[in-house]
C-alpha cells in the first residue's frame, strides 16, 4: 500500500480544518441535481451510506498482478481458502498481510489457465472509467509497483464458498472487497488503518476453459466500478454494473450513477 496513506490523516486535518462547518453536515447542503441523460440507480449506495474516494487520495494507483493467486491461504476454521466469497470482508486484511512481505508476494502461484492476454484484457476494462477524469470526478493510474497501489487485482481459477465448494452458477467472473472508514470520524481526528482494495478475477469458464478476453474485460470494468464506490448492482440488465455485465461497456445509467455518486459528500471512504 502506498506510503501516502500513512500521512493521509494529518493531511485531512490540515485541509479540512478551515472548511465551512456545512461540510460536516451534508444534510444541510442542497441535493445534487441528477444528470439529464441516463438514470441513477439507487443501488450505488451501501447499507451504511455513500462510499467514494476523496480528492486527497488521488491519483489512485491500480496494480494488476501477473496472474498472482491468493487461494493458497487457508481459513483454519473451515479448511477453505481465505478467498472464499463468504469470507470477502477478510480479503483486504489477507492482501495487506501478503503485501507486507516481498517474499510472500513473489512466491504467490499463478492462477490456473492465466495468460498475459488476460492481464491486458483486465487492464483495458479498468481503463474504461478513465473517461470521467476529464470531468474531475477522480483520477487513477496503473502501476507495476505493488508497494505503491491502492487497488489490487489478483486472480482465481474459480470462486468457492466457505465450505470450499466451487461456485459456477450465475457467471460470477469477479468480486471486489474493500474496507471503509467513517468520513466524519476521520475529520474529527479518528485513526484509520487503511487496507488495500482487492479485486479477484476468474481465469476460467465453468467448464474449465480459459475465460474469453471480452468477458474478462467486462468483468474488470464492472469490478473497477465497485472499487470506485458503486456498491451494489444495477437492476437494469443492460448496464455494465448489473449482474449480467450489460454489453460490456459503461452505459448511460452507469455514467449518470458515477457522476451523481461523486457529487455527494461520502459517509465512508475506502
Amino acid at each position: 500500500m502506498r506510503g501516502s496513506h500513512k500521512t493521509f490523516l494529518s493531511l485531512c486535518l490540515i485541509v479540512f480544518a478551515g472548511l465551512n462547518s456545512t461540510l460536516a453536515r451534508p444534510t444541510s447542503k442542497p441535493a445534487p441535481k441528477r444528470p439529464a441523460s441516463g438514470q441513477v440507480y439507487p443501488q450505488f449506495r451501501s447499507q451504511y451510506g455513500v462510499i467514494h474516494w476523496l480528492p486527497e487520495q488521488m491519483p489512485l494507483k491500480v496494480y494488476v498482478s501477473p496472474g498472482s493467486c491468493l487461494d493458497g491461504y487457508v481459513d483454519e476454521s473451515t479448511g477453505a481458502p481465505r478467498t472464499n466469497v463468504d469470507n470477502k470482508a477478510d480479503w483486504p486484511f489477507l492482501a495487506a498481510q501478503v503485501l507486507s512481505s516481498p517474499e510472500a508476494l513473489n512466491s504467490l502461484p499463478q492462477a490456473q489457465e492465466f495468460n498475459e492476454g488476460m492481464r491486458q484484457a483486465a487492464t483495458q476494462g479498468i481503463q474504461m472509467w478513465k473517461a470521467f477524469e476529464r470531468e474531475g470526478l477522480f483520477r487513477y493510474e496503473l502501476t507495476d509497483n505493488p508497494a505503491d497501489a491502492d487497488i489490487y487485482v489478483f486472480w482465481t481459477h474459480h470462486f468457492v464458498n466457505k465450505l470450499g465448494l466451487g461456485l459456477f452458477a450465475n457467471d460470477i467472473r469477479g468480486v471486489t472487497s474493500k474496507e471503509s472508514f467513517p468520513y466524519k470520524a476521520i475529520l474529527a481526528g479518528g485513526q484509520a488503518d487503511f487496507k488495500p482494495v482487492v479485486i479477484l478475477l476468474r481465469t476460467t469458464e465453468p467448464g474449465g476453459t480459459p475465460m474469453p478476453y471480452d468477458k474478462l474485460r467486462a468483468a474488470a470494468a464492472h469490478e473497477m466500478g465497485h472499487a470506485l464506490g458503486i456498491e451494489d448492482h444495477s437492476p437494469n440488465p443492460g448496464d455494465l454494473m448489473s449482474i449480467y455485465y450489460g454489453r460490456g461497456v459503461i452505459s448511460a445509467n452507469d455514467a449518470a450513477t458515477i457522476r451523481y455518486l461523486y457529487r455527494l459528500t461520502p459517509d465512508l471512504i475506502p
